[in-house]
């Protein structure tokens, strides 16, 4: 297999054109990293909270409950910072400015 037809390859299974077909799809399509991610996230704060739970008292319970919260939190900034970024990037490749393109990296 050349060069080309691997490049081509990864360039087949890497686009995917959000702008035709279904919204609803399309949408869903998108947030399925970001949806899989906070429910791993969950998942492992109720992994902690039954463990916890099986060897410790209410308090620290407590802690652990307010702990996985707090982690919460912070992901779901850090992500959306993290798209922002990406969209700002974007927009400054898509329209050949890139000249602003280090000033967000």
């Amino acid at each position: 297999m050349s060069a080309k037809e691997v490049q081509g390859r990864r360039k087949e299974r890497v686009e995917k054109d959000l702008t035709t077909g279904s919204v609803l799809k399309n949408i869903v399509f998108f947030s399925l990293p970001y949806l899989l991610s906070y429910f791993l996230q969950t998942l492992y704060g109720m992994a902690d909270l039954f463990i916890i739970g099986q060897f410790n008292g209410v308090d620290r319970i407590t802690a652990v409950s307010v702990g996985s919260q707090v982690m919460h939190m912070l992901t779901v900034m850090i992500v959306g910072l993290a798209m922002g970024a990406t969209v700002t990037i974007d927009k400054a490749i898509g329209g050949k400015k890139l000249y602003q393109k280090p000033l967000f990296i």
